[in-house]
């Protein structure tokens, strides 16, 4: 009879699972037992990763933390694109407000003049 055994890692925490299968022992004349590892459990799902399986998933982990680190990069490169492009509407508002009030003197200037004529 077989069934399917768990076992925890004390150290890291992680669950692995075990084909158990029970047989007796002729020399000692008691029951004993063989355990086949089958493979880790998904923290998450709960499921058998298989041992086959186990090299398929950790290559799509490593594709999806390289995704996440370009994703990351992309990020930050837009980060910082915003904040030059904040920088330079500061110095244009600045620039504005010089013209606007260039602009004022001189219509008060050319108003003057009118008054004067």
């Amino acid at each position: 009879m077989s069934s399917i055994v768990y076992q925890v890692d004390k150290k890291t925490g992680a669950k692995y699972a075990y084909e158990s299968v029970s047989y007796w022992d002729k020399e000692k004349q008691q029951p004993r037992s063989k355990r086949k590892y089958i493979g880790k459990v998904d923290p998450v799902t709960g499921e058998i990763i298989r041992k086959e399986e186990r090299k398929k998933h950790s290559d799509t982990g490593n594709e999806k933390t390289l995704e996440l680190s370009r994703l990351y990069e992309e990020i930050k490169n837009k980060d910082r694109s915003i904040e030059q492009l904040s920088k330079e509407l500061k110095e244009s508002q600045k620039e504005n407000e010089k013209l606007v009030k260039l602009l004022r003197k001189i219509q008060s200037l050319i108003e003057v003049d009118i008054a004067d004529v």
